[in-house]
């Protein structure tokens, strides 16, 4: 019994989490990804700067991250000349 509640807790840790993060940061795509990829895509957004609109930015982020993610953000959305 002990061993199934300790693969549990990794499991939950190990993917539960980081799909749990992916989605707060606002990374939907990532998170459809992850599904496909076995979760592992998760850990990776996790880890990667959330957009500006996400709950996990307006928690989380001082000013000098929101303004990373800002300025981040903003070129991803233009358009080539």
């Amino acid at each position: 019994m002990a061993e199934r509640l300790l693969v549990l807790m990794i499991l939950i840790v190990t993917v539960a989490v980081p799909a749990g993060i992916t989605w707060s940061k606002g990374r939907r795509v990532e998170f459809v990804l992850g599904f496909l990829l076995l979760g592992m895509i998760w850990i990776v957004a996790a880890c990667r700067l959330a957009r500006p609109s996400s709950w996990w930015a307006r928690r989380f982020y001082g000013p000098e991250k929101m303004q990373r993610a800002l300025d981040r953000f903003r070129t991803e959305v233009r358009k080539a000349p």
